[in-house]
């Protein structure tokens, strides 16, 4: 189980995020749902900022999440969002994983204070935990090659496990 949590502000069109303490799956469907109702409704849409530093363990399907994030505000806003983060296992990973191409990623020396609010745990359906983590997989697969060959045997086992449910239902 995740011993984190994920917190949420925005001001005047500048959205933050904020991933605190061990990050895993089951704490980044209510991310991803509040993705999509900012991606619907944002008009004025200026910035985002990440902030990791008060992360001390994310997993593949935070960074593809976050991932997603980044990438659609590169294609439909123009927007280069940023990663905050002050420890530099992490700032290794998000790199490794290729999030520096769609974040500008700064270290920081000290965490950041923004008031922000927890983000609620939402229905842990398996098909919506299913969804989330096949979703954010297929965008680290897009990202670069060395994680298309590390995560595409994921995807696929994943896509097949989706078909099955869709079969039972």
């Amino acid at each position: 189980m995740s011993t984190g949590h994920v917190e949420y502000a925005s001001l005047n069109g500048t959205h933050f995020f904020k991933i605190i303490g061990e990050v895993r799956a089951q704490s980044c469907i209510s991310l991803d749902k509040l993705l999509g109702k900012i991606e619907q409704q944002s008009t004025n849409m200026v910035s985002a900022v990440v902030d990791l530093t008060q992360t001390t363990f994310i997993d593949s399907t935070v960074l593809g999440i976050l991932a997603k994030l980044g990438i659609k505000l590169k294609q439909k806003h123009a927007i280069q969002s940023v990663m905050l983060s002050t420890n530099p296992d992490i700032t290794t990973l998000a790199n490794s994983m290729g999030l520096g191409q769609v974040f500008a990623i700064l270290t920081c020396n000290e965490e950041t204070r923004v008031c922000t609010k927890v983000l609620p745990d939402d229905d842990l359906t398996q098909k919506a935990m299913l969804t989330t983590v096949l979703d954010a997989h297929k965008t680290l697969c897009q990202l670069n090659r060395s994680n298309k060959n590390v995560f595409e045997p994921l995807v696929k086992q994943l896509e097949k496990e989706q078909d099955a449910l869709k079969c039972s239902h």
